[in-house]
């Protein structure tokens, strides 16, 4: 798929996804629930990480693409912390394959 497919799919995906707020105030904590469970689903919590450990196995430019349109939006993207940062990509680079099965999914 090239990338003004894939930018035009993120942004329908996006818009019949993203909980906005009301103008002028910020995201309640029903819908951050609800958009946080809806970028689980999508593996889009890791984005660039194999669909196989819970992440969306987007390549650096569809993450890219992903990233600029939820900023476009105003769309959160999920807090990145420790797992996302540094034990996340330790694993998938160092991990056997039982401990990338058994932590990933989680951190995702």
């Amino acid at each position: 798929m090239n990338s003004k497919a894939f930018r035009e799919q993120i942004r329908d995906w996006l818009q019949d996804n993203f909980p906005a707020p009301a103008e002028g105030s910020e995201q309640n904590e029903e819908d951050a629930k609800l958009w946080l469970d809806r970028l689980i689903g999508k593996g889009w919590t890791a984005p660039g990480w194999p669909t196989a450990y819970g992440g969306g196995g987007l390549d650096d430019s569809q993450h890219r693409i992903l990233l600029q349109e939820m900023a476009a939006i105003g769309a959160s993207v999920p807090a990145g912390g420790m797992g996302m940062g540094l034990i996340g990509p330790t694993l998938l680079e160092f991990g056997t394959e039982e401990q990338k099965q058994r932590h990933l999914t989680r951190i995702v």
